[in-house]
């Protein structure tokens, strides 16, 4: 079984897909005492996994999410606009096309085979009808996934966009909950939730999970 000194209370199952990620597993789990970061709590015993983070108010989310992910040796995906797989982000510009913001760049070969060697799943926003139909496609082909979703997109605490719910029905996937709480600075992993019901009962159910829970910025409201 999978462990890190640096995540003693993180527990991987025995269906959790595993990638070797050799020094960079050391150099994770150093940052991760360095920033007094740390996780608990026991990935389900599923091969197919929606992780749900909340509350998500800042990039640095992100940045622990991939040190853990490298401390533990957990092969994971995401999904990632497609622009941002070969193009760089320029904040100033404000494109009609939201799938082609940013600029291109030489590199950005290298780039796109960074990102998908990471786990990034591209899609295409303005293509919202066959977009998530093209996601579940890719994931049918591997044999177990974790797939890591932020509800609020890019830090909307009023809405939870409800595609995570799509996939995880589709794919036959348990959708486990993880708080992202900077007050204990853990992210703490959930039981399963529960996803029968309505898409507004079983938003509804997820929230409250989040209630309280101290962000970046401030605390969720349910």
């Amino acid at each position: 079984m999978q462990s890190s000194k640096a995540l003693p209370e993180l527990k991987v199952s025995k269906f959790t897909p595993i990638k070797k990620r050799y020094f960079l597993k050391y150099i994770a789990e150093f940052l991760l005492k360095r920033e007094n970061f740390s996780a608990k709590g026991n990935f389900l015993e599923n091969k197919n996994v929606v992780l749900v983070a909340a509350p998500h108010q800042s990039a640095k989310d992100e940045y622990f999410m991939f040190l853990i992910v490298m401390a533990m040796n957990i092969k994971i995906c995401y999904l990632s606009a497609k622009w941002t797989m070969r193009r760089l982000p320029v904040p100033f510009l404000k494109p009609k096309d939201i799938d082609k913001q940013g600029i291109p760049w030489p590199l950005g070969w290298v780039q796109e085979i960074v990102f998908r060697k990471f786990g990034a799943i591209p899609v295409e926003r303005k293509e919202k009808a066959g977009q998530y139909n093209s996601v579940i496609e890719e994931l049918k082909k591997r044999d177990g996934f974790v797939l890591i979703v932020t509800p609020e997109g890019r830090f909307d605490p009023l809405r939870f966009r409800t595609s995570f719910l799509y996939i995880a029905r589709e794919l036959e996937a348990e959708v486990m909950p993880v708080q992202i709480d900077y007050e204990k600075r853990c992210f703490t992993l959930l039981p399963a939730l529960n996803i029968e019901g309505t898409e507004q009962e079983v938003i509804k159910r997820l929230r409250l999970l989040f209630q309280g829970i101290k962000g970046k910025h401030s605390r969720f409201e349910a």
